[in-house]
């Protein structure tokens, strides 16, 4: 089988996946974990800034994937990934100043535009993975991509300690060093026929749409929770902030395993049990009361994730065109969110 590596556009992909990869956990893991520290006795702030992403994508789910697969890719994806990684330094400023107000604006806005850009940047994850290499593809980013996150997570800790806030800033410069590193990316769009409601057409008249839609959102949706209120359950068990780094290494070290499995694994039937009984284990984990017992939660959730993405990706692309992969995934994050 023909390297993936041998496609130009993958390999660009690739390198900025380690930026990306490495970035994204320090802002998340540095966000939340503020926001827990700020309003751990306001918990309705805290809730304020945990539901701003699921809000946002239902907000702007079909608009994004409507403009991905309108207009050129590239361009949106290298303005859009640009403005979201300037605006860590104006939150970095709010955050030390501690101005409840301005962290929002900052904090909702630069979401919309993460979240339109991450719409993009997941049609361009599938549209550089050639379907004849797309199993070992898929692997290669993945491997790339949890090892950036993986330790990521496990020097969190390390990094906060020193720096506190100013985290955001620094992940800030790292993002548009990796930027950089995709001059001369080209992922397509461009498209006359696509519209604002392509994706629910798609999903009304094409079966196997509609079945892994819902299915994957479901499912998907009743995990949502471990990962965006760890930090409310780490300080609720009586955790500490290096129980936070550790729950991000189970997840990207069991994710890596998980990817593994994937390649070896054709029949839906066993993929898709394996699917929901990780899910169920996510809940029961939690029945034992200690803030470690958070890392078998987080593991479950991400074994199920690493282990159903190329059936579900490939499921979507035989059924739809390049043409339309941003509207039908924008679709998926829709219902996902709601």
């Amino acid at each position: 089988m023909t390297s993936p590596f041998h496609y130009k556009q993958f390999t660009k992909f690739s390198i900025f996946s380690i930026f990306a990869s490495f970035t994204f956990i320090q802002n998340e893991l540095t966000t939340y974990w503020l926001f827990i520290l700020l309003f751990h006795q306001e918990l309705a702030l805290f809730g304020l800034g945990v539901i701003g992403r699921p809000l946002v994508r239902i907000l702007v789910a079909q608009l994004s994937g409507y403009i991905s697969d309108k207009y050129n890719r590239a361009k949106l994806f290298y303005l859009t990934r640009g403005i979201a990684s300037a605006l860590l330094f104006p939150l970095t400023y709010a955050f030390s100043i501690k101005s409840v107000l301005l962290i929002f604006i900052i904090y909702y806005v630069r979401t919309i535009i993460v979240e339109i850009s991450n719409d993009i940047g997941y049609v361009a994850y599938y549209a550089v993975i050639p379907d004849e290499v797309r199993p070992k593809a898929i692997l290669y980013v993945r491997i790339i991509s949890m090892l950036a996150r993986l330790a990521s997570g496990a020097s969190w800790f390390i990094i906060f300690e020193n720096i506190g806030v100013y985290d955001l800033f620094l992940n800030g410069a790292l993002a548009l060093i990796g930027l950089v590193s995709l001059k001369g990316f080209n992922i397509g769009g461009g498209s006359r026929n696509v519209k604002l409601t392509t994706g629910i057409e798609l999903f009304r008249r094409n079966e196997n749409v509609r079945g892994i839609i819902l299915t994957y959102s479901v499912t998907e949706a009743l995990t949502y929770s471990i990962n965006y209120l760890l930090p409310l359950l780490i300080v609720t068990l009586r955790g500490s902030s290096q129980i936070y780094s550790l729950t991000q290494i189970a997840y990207y070290a069991i994710f890596i395993l998980a990817s593994f499995i994937m390649t070896r694994l054709e029949k839906p039937t066993k993929i898709m049990i394996a699917y929901i009984l990780s899910g169920y284990l996510v809940y029961l984990a939690l029945i034992y009361n200690s803030p470690y017992i958070l890392l078998i939660s987080v593991a479950a959730a991400s074994f199920g994730s690493g282990i159903i993405e190329n059936f579900v990706m490939a499921t979507i692309k035989r059924s739809v065109s390049d043409e339309f992969l941003g509207s039908v995934l924008a679709l998926d994050t829709f219902t996902t969110s709601i």
